[in-house]
């Protein structure tokens, strides 16, 4: 529904911008994003999984946690990318 589309848009704009204001003030943090990421994705997996299972009965599709990557499936660049979302 529109209502998580629109919050999940806006927590990556949120998020995504949090990521460049940091690159772009601490210059070498860029060596270590790629790694930042990967050791994030656990939680972010299973926090997804849990707003999933409380969407339950709202309309959403209630995906299985198998449907959910063990692994980033995203380029840094993607994630990085302003104009890039995943489908």
């Amino acid at each position: 529904p529109d209502w998580m589309t629109n919050s999940w848009y806006n927590s990556i704009d949120e998020h995504r911008k949090r990521v460049l204001k940091a690159q772009r003030k601490y210059k070498p943090i860029k060596k270590y994003l790629p790694t930042a990421i990967e050791n994030a994705y656990p939680d972010a997996r299973d926090l997804a999984i849990k707003e999933s299972k409380r969407a339950d009965g709202r309309k959403v599709i209630k995906r299985d946690e198998s449907e959910y990557p063990e692994k980033c499936p995203f380029t840094f660049e993607q994630i990085l990318d302003e104009t890039w979302y995943p489908n």
